[in-house]
């Protein structure tokens, strides 16, 4: 089988969650022995190394996605999302043709609905990956911004609402990540081949140390530069983090991640560790007992959780962080969603070693049955194989 992957912004190197799960499926492409080319878009935001070793053929074309205030401005008076006219680019579409010449595919995977409008027009079937809701993000985000804002993105939420669910009658099949996106289209109308599919890990790489020392550590691990993960570290150390302190006046806790702002640093003390980007995220979960993910913004999955999950953590996290995992709360992990029950989670696991060491057993014994590639590559074959069929 040969595949064709789009997507709007490199997958190497994997350095956030969108990279991750793009480069995951050519790694399963490669895993399953089949043949992967990769058409990317070099952005400013996420420009492509050429330094980098991929393990398949990639070809990136510069776009400008860059938002200005004028072009958000033209936007009002358009029907479309202004992300979709953001990602138009002659030059990719031009890139696109001369590969589907010369690749010649039989499938094409689609990783954004903004780059929906490129296959269109294409005979080769498409699936689309869902990596989440992008109305859902942006609907979220009009919440928690400011009152000025709020107007803008909510009319950008409900274009992009509507966007979607017209996109996904382009697709020959779809790709969900999780039960929530499915449901989501299956509401909207969508009855083509659909397999809801988890990210995966290559279960055997993760080891997961016993969590039997006391006082454990606590840590965060997430991009840095992502509005929700900042407004969840913010929401952590000034809701949750003082009241724990008072509770265990010994307790350490750890913030880690790539692209940290300055401002975040003025939160550090001796027991309060503001790391910045880490080298190594396996020796970041290793020292750090209790995980924790108190988001309330975004969408989609969240791949640290299941890394955690690997490595066998004791985690605490919010509705919205934990919402398309698989997973039994009390068992697997904690969820709260207010500062008082953020609290008391932590507090249990923090006190509790045969808890946290009965936690992070179950979450280990999850991954290993719901998040191996190994165990989910067989499916996405036979999803391939429909879809082609139909």
């Amino acid at each position: 089988m040969r595949l064709l992957q789009l997507t709007p912004k490199p997958p190497y190197p994997p350095k956030d969650g969108g990279a991750v799960g793009n480069a995951y499926f050519l790694e399963m492409w490669n895993l399953a022995g089949w043949s992967a080319f990769c058409l990317t878009m070099s952005t400013f935001k996420h420009p492509y190394d050429p330094t980098y070793p991929t393990p398949v053929p990639l070809e990136a074309v510069p776009v400008n996605t860059r938002p200005t205030p004028w072009g958000a401005l033209q936007n009002l008076f358009s029907a479309e999302p202004y992300h979709v006219a953001r990602f138009r680019s002659s030059a990719y579409q031009h890139a696109l043709s001369k590969v589907l010449h010369t690749y010649q595919p039989d499938l094409i995977q689609v990783e954004s609905p903004y780059l929906t409008p490129y296959i269109t027009a294409v005979s080769i079937p498409a699936v689309y990956r869902m990596h989440n809701l992008e109305w859902q993000i942006w609907e979220r985000h009009a919440a928690e911004t400011s009152p000025l804002l709020r107007p803008y993105f909510r009319l950008q939420a409900e274009r992009i609402r509507a966007y979607e669910a017209k996109s996904l009658f382009a697709y020959a099949g779809l790709l969900p990540i999780s039960e929530k996106e499915a449901d989501w289209a299956y509401q909207a109308g969508y009855r083509g081949p659909m397999e809801t599919f988890p990210f995966g890990l290559e279960i055997e790489k993760y080891t997961a140390p016993p969590l039997g020392e006391n006082p454990p550590r606590l840590g965060f691990l997430g991009g840095l530069d992502w509005l929700p993960n900042q407004q969840a570290v913010v929401w952590l150390l000034e809701k949750v983090w003082p009241a724990f302190r008072r509770r265990f006046p010994e307790a350490e806790l750890s913030i880690a991640g790539r692209n940290c702002p300055r401002w975040l640093y003025r939160y550090a003390d001796s027991h309060t560790h503001i790391l910045g980007e880490v080298p190594n995220a396996l020796e970041f979960f290793h020292r750090h007992e209790i995980f924790l993910s108190p988001l309330f913004s975004g969408s989609g999955i969240r791949i640290k959780l299941i890394e955690a999950f690997a490595t066998g953590r004791a985690i605490v996290a919010t509705s919205i962080a934990a919402e398309s995992l698989t997973f039994q709360d009390g068992v697997h992990l904690h969820i709260a969603d207010t500062p008082e029950a953020f609290l008391e989670a932590m507090s249990l696991l923090y006190a509790d070693p045969v808890h946290r060491q009965q936690m992070g057993a179950a979450a280990r014994q999850l991954a290993e049955t719901h998040y191996d590639r190994k165990v989910l590559l067989p499916r996405l074959k036979a999803f391939y194989l429909r879809v082609l069929a139909s």
